[in-house]
């Protein structure tokens, strides 16, 4: 990305500097053996000026005032007015004319009258119209734009790769919150329990641990995944977190509709389950947790109820976010997603609706 900005950046250089040199080119074209003296240099400076002032304007008023405003009349108008001063000045023949053709020697006067010599302006009988200089002026608006709209584009890849950039984040922070000690203790506590009285949901438990676990470190990086396969490692946190649940915390799990042939964001749905079980669950009252997926043929509904903990309201929360998970889900599905967050202090809900790809 940087080696292309600057690549561009020396083509318009050099395309700039082919401009300025272009009436030098004719001057001595035209004037083979003429030295370069004080009149043509304050000439050639002149030229300069003119078309260095019509970039400068376009480039730092009429671009981002009129056309990045989408003034798009009042800009073509100050583009014409200016096409209008520069046919009438003719900088460019003004150039070759006064400073291009030398005084000729002296002769006898072989005529009463000698023939006309134009001395003032470009030679009688040329175009009507400086050529050279409108040619440069479209040149110059052409660059102008073409360098204000590479801007634009690379400043657009820039925040599309810092977005990335924050849903790799995010994606890494929920899979780390999920492989930490703490839970992983927790888990193989309750399954070493489970072993110690041969309970039957011991190699079930450390089946789905285990398929949990590749789920999030081989599809967790992947842009979409099966929404079944989600499902999957979302019913599995589900059935390990039971095994810790007490009868004081009642859950409600239901998933309603046909998940085969739809894709989804990885761990966008386990976002908010997690939150559930972290800040949700007491031993020392009673409280509900309700997780309910509903899936139609062209979206999904995700709605998440919990009692809120007191002993949880000032633990600092960890893993993914709520504010992140916004994030990613804008980024993700901007304008297929509605996200409603309810507190009323007693009762968390979260209540989203994404709308999948048809």
């Amino acid at each position: 990305m940087l080696h292309q900005l600057r690549l561009q950046q020396v083509l318009q250089v050099l395309a700039a500097l082919s401009l300025l040199l272009l009436p030098l080119l004719f001057f001595y074209g035209q004037n083979q053996g003429y030295n370069f003296n004080t009149i043509v240099l304050v000439k050639y400076i002149g030229f300069c000026l003119v078309f260095g002032g019509i970039y400068f304007i376009h480039s730092y008023f009429l671009f981002p005032k009129l056309y990045a405003e989408k003034k798009l009349l009042a800009y073509i108008a100050c583009l014409i007015v200016i096409l209008a001063v520069i046919v009438a000045i003719r900088p460019f023949d003004y150039f070759i004319a006064k400073s291009g053709n030398p005084p000729p020697p002296l002769q006898p006067h072989k005529f009463d009258h000698p023939p006309h010599r134009n001395e003032h302006g470009p030679k009688q009988g040329g175009p009507l119209i400086d050529i050279i200089s409108v040619f440069i002026f479209f040149i110059i608006i052409i660059l102008d734009v073409s360098k204000a709209t590479n801007k634009q584009l690379r400043l657009t890849t820039e925040r599309a790769l810092k977005a990335e950039a924050e849903k790799a984040h995010a994606e890494l922070s929920f899979l780390k919150a999920q492989v930490n000690p703490h839970f992983l203790f927790n888990i193989l506590n309750n399954i070493y329990t489970l072993a110690v009285i041969k309970d039957e949901n011991t190699a079930p438990s450390i089946m789905k641990l285990s398929n949990m676990m590749r789920y999030l470190t081989d599809q967790g990086g992947n842009d979409e995944v099966d929404l079944e396969e989600e499902i999957t490692c979302m019913s599995d946190y589900i059935d390990l977190q039971r095994l810790r649940l007490t009868q004081k915390t009642n859950l409600i799990y239901e998933v309603t509709g046909d998940p085969s042939q739809k894709k989804i964001a990885p761990l966008i749905l386990m976002a908010f389950v997690e939150n559930v079980f972290k800040y949700g669950i007491s031993n020392h009252k009673k409280n509900q947790l309700v997780i309910k997926l509903f899936i139609e043929q062209t979206f999904v509904n995700l709605y998440c109820e919990n009692t809120i903990n007191p002993e949880k309201k000032t633990e600092k929360r960890t893993g993914i976010g709520l504010e992140n998970t916004k994030k990613r889900l804008g980024y993700l599905y901007p304008n297929r997603h509605i996200l409603e967050v309810t507190n009323d202090q007693k009762v968390f809900k979260i209540n989203l609706t994404i709308h999948l790809n048809s």
